[in-house]
């Protein structure tokens, strides 16, 4: 198994599958499908890396920010940054001036590589960045560098990337490639699972070729990751850059199987059940977050032939965790069952604890913060709550800041109370929390709604103990904020 980034270039991309089709993506025309082969990803990756020698001429270590919607050259770029000994940042464009005015200034990076899109703060970052913002492409007039010597270190630090920063200032995660490549192990192996799934299932398409359509952003590491994984078998990211447009580029690019949030997973459930799979173009493998969907909604997508797998990770993981292949409606939504690559616990507080080459090298700068979450003996505490079955499944039954604790000293899990509420037709999106002594539910629905709602939570209470029961109901008529990953805020 390839263990690096120089060889997955190299010789992967670029002796093993040349012909395949690395990426796709729809043109600016928003009908014609562009291509690009492996071989020819790799020649823009060689361009990059001649292009930020002359830029940077003491390139190693230094870093280079990504501050771009998907696009091919993202990928181009986040190579040939790390072939040229440099350090990839991927930033959320769509977080606010002051945001990224402060992960900017942390990081000091050599040059900002951006796609030119005002995402509202277009002026404050020319003013404070101008003399190092460089267009994404800048790349295609160099020619392609073929002296690249691999001088990595496989614990050098290779990408930072910022967590989703739900609860005050985002953490930069220091990740090596070691932290990639344990992952990209493991996710190969789910390649492989899908393929076994694909020959079974659909003997009419017995190739070894899948496609996997982005749609989630690529600043995020469980978006990111994929341009590592998918090239180990020659296979092509099908890209797509705003959520307006998924149908018409599902349309456009066949795809195989698709990262999702919460709310592509309810849209591909509601196609499939009014007999609208034709829009989805053959997609056939969602792949979710665990504790994230209802369970029976699952279990009903997967008996209607699609392969339902969940994935558990974190950014201080490098997205690596445990993959759930489970169909079954007992066992759709846990987490899965972990396996051999890392080591999995569960402490005595319920806090699930990883250990292994996936973890994180630590926070940027900020030792004391990443001392709270790795401790001495290497355990990464993820700050997740977990339980496991009889069969050794684990499910992810909430966050440990999340936990409400009343004056009573009972904690309360305000995740177990919204996926209750979630079960109810009329609740779009639902955050239960703490509020004046109280635990509150901030519900989301329609305003003729509201009275179903309440009453649908007056039962629920009914069946819930004294103390988890919700006795304050917040309404809204329009969707909850969420953080830039698609997360509820919880505010």
């Amino acid at each position: 198994m390839i263990d690096n980034a120089f060889e997955l270039v190299t010789q992967t991309m670029e002796r093993q599958y040349p012909d395949h089709v690395a990426f796709r993506y729809v043109a600016a025309d928003g009908e014609t499908v562009v291509e690009k082969t492996y071989a020819q990803y790799v020649q823009d990756i060689r361009r990059v890396v001649t292009y930020l020698r002359g830029a940077i001429p003491d390139i190693k270590g230094k870093r280079v920010a990504l501050l771009s919607k998907n696009c091919y050259e993202y990928g181009a770029n986040a190579f040939g940054i790390i072939l040229a000994g440099g350090v990839v940042v991927t930033l959320n464009q769509k977080k606010t001036w002051p945001e990224l005015e402060y992960e900017i200034g942390l990081v000091e990076p050599s040059l900002i590589l951006n796609d030119g899109i005002d995402y509202g703060c277009r002026d404050q970052l020319v003013a404070a960045y101008g003399p190092i913002l460089r267009p994404m492409d800048s790349f295609q007039d160099s020619e392609p560098a073929m002296d690249i010597p691999n001088t990595r270190g496989h614990d050098d630090l290779m990408v930072l990337m910022f967590t989703s920063g739900t609860t005050g200032r985002s953490k930069a995660v220091m990740l090596s490639e070691r932290n990639f490549f344990t992952t990209v192990g493991e996710q190969v192996v789910f390649g492989d699972a899908m393929l076994d799934y694909k020959h079974t299932h659909m003997p009419e398409n017995k190739n070894d070729v899948l496609s996997n359509f982005c749609i989630l952003p690529l600043f995020h590491l469980g978006t990111f990751i994929c341009l590592f994984v998918w090239p180990c078998k020659g296979w092509a990211l099908n890209l797509s850059s705003d959520l307006r447009d998924f149908y018409r580029d599902v349309r456009l690019m066949h795809s195989d199987a698709m990262a999702v949030a919460p709310m592509l997973m309810e849209s591909i459930y509601k196609d499939v059940k009014r007999g609208r799979r034709e829009r989805l173009n053959g997609l056939w493998n969602p792949c979710g977050s665990s504790a994230m969907f209802d369970g029976k909604m699952l279990a009903e997508l997967a008996r209607e032939g699609m392969m339902i797998t969940q994935v558990y990770g974190m950014t201080e993981t490098c997205g690596d965790g445990i993959i759930n292949y489970a169909q079954d409606e007992k066992h759709i939504r846990s987490a899965g069952k972990p396996d051999d690559h890392c080591e999995y616990k569960i402490a005595e507080d319920g806090e699930l604890c990883i250990r292994g080459g996936c973890v994180m090298l630590g926070y940027y700068k900020d030792p004391a913060a990443t001392a709270e979450v790795v401790d001495a003996d290497g355990w990464l505490h993820t700050g997740d709550l977990a339980r496991a079955d009889e069969e050794g499944y684990y499910y992810i039954t909430g966050r440990k800041k999340n936990l409400i604790i009343l004056d009573s000293g009972e904690n309360v899990s305000p995740e177990e109370l919204e996926s209750l509420l979630a079960k109810c037709p009329a609740v779009k999106e639902c955050v239960v929390k703490e509020k004046g002594k109280k635990i509150c539910a901030v519900i989301y629905c329609e305003e003729a709604k509201q009275e179903e709602v309440r009453e649908y939570i007056t039962a629920t209470n009914r069946t819930l103990p004294l103390y988890q029961r919700m006795s304050a109901v917040e309404f809204s008529t329009e969707p909850l904020p969420r953080t830039g990953t698609g997360k509820l805020l919880r505010k």
